[in-house]
């Protein structure tokens, strides 16, 4: 599950005060950064999560949880019951999208589990299979999010410029 938007605009907030500021000994650079905190505190209720990638990610995920269907058809014992969320709606914005996201997660997280509590009563190969859709679909999400990230800069953190 990845961490709120607003829980991260906390988490920075946080370090900066308690122990980015208090640390600076130069007063230019306290100034700059008092101004970085207060440009973090003002855009926190105006920024959200990009709506693309959230929308991809639950789409993929609906398509997922389609296949799973198909491939947990009049199997016994029955998978955990499929989310309610079977289509996208259209105009929902992220803060509406990144819920679904986590619910579908979650699902997944279900339906992985009872494979594996399952896999001597399924069809050969069946968990498996179900398993494999689930990490394919995972790697492709975890690529697009790669992509999106910014290199870090270790080097200027480890000499502190």
């Amino acid at each position: 599950m990845t961490n709120s938007l607003e829980r991260i605009f906390d988490g920075i907030i946080d370090a900066l005060q308690s122990s980015v500021i208090p640390a600076i000994e130069d007063e230019s650079a306290r100034s700059q950064a008092y101004g970085v905190l207060d440009m973090l505190r003002n855009l926190k209720p105006r920024v959200e999560w990009s709506l693309g990638p959230l929308h991809d990610d639950v789409s993929q995920q609906l398509t997922l949880i389609a296949r799973i269907a198909a491939l947990t058809e009049r199997v016994t014992p029955a998978p955990p019951a499929g989310p309610v969320d079977a289509a996208l709606p259209p105009r929902l914005t992220s803060a509406e999208v990144e819920p679904m996201r986590d619910r579908l997660d979650e699902y997944l997280c279900e339906v992985l589990r009872w494979a594996d509590e399952n896999r001597s009563r399924l069809p050969d190969g069946r968990a498996e299979e179900i398993e494999a859709a689930i990490r394919d679909q995972q790697r492709a999400r975890l690529r697009r999010e790669v992509k999106l990230t910014a290199p870090p800069l270790f080097g200027e953190i480890s000499r502190g410029q």
